[in-house]
């Protein structure tokens, strides 16, 4: 199988035996490039094995599954004037990192589920406005 962009989501897959044993690789692929992976459950680090990953990915077979869709333009511009209007004047991408404890640089970026994690969060708490 030869692909030429890699669809943003996991892989999975077993690799063939290199040693004793197959191994289980996971592989997360956003914008076209790997940015985690894990090697029997340990993560993977340095460029070698993204080398390695990216070669096995178009050449053995693997189980797939699509990362979510963000929630766009449209619903982050809703988003924003609806967390001012309830008060929050703060940097809304900074009280969205907050919540969800990674960096939040777009609103835009945010999956469905993370957007009502984010609203529930502000909505129902003490955060400082």
């Amino acid at each position: 199988m030869q692909t030429t962009t890699l669809a943003d989501g996991t892989y999975r897959y077993t690799r063939p035996a290199m040693g004793p044993r197959d191994a289980s690789v996971t592989a997360t692929v956003t914008g076209g490039q790997i940015t985690e992976g894990t090697y029997n459950g340990q993560r993977m680090t340095g460029s070698c094995w993204r080398a390695c990953t990216l070669a096995d990915l178009h050449t053995l077979a693997f189980e797939f599954t699509p990362a979510p869709r963000a929630i766009g333009k449209a619903r982050a511009f809703r988003m924003h004037k609806a967390l001012s209007a309830a008060g929050y004047r703060s940097n809304h991408h900074d009280l969205a990192s907050g919540v969800l404890g990674r960096d939040v640089r777009h609103l835009r970026q945010l999956t469905e589920a993370e957007a009502r994690t984010v609203w529930s969060a502000l909505t129902h708490s003490e955060v400082a406005a």
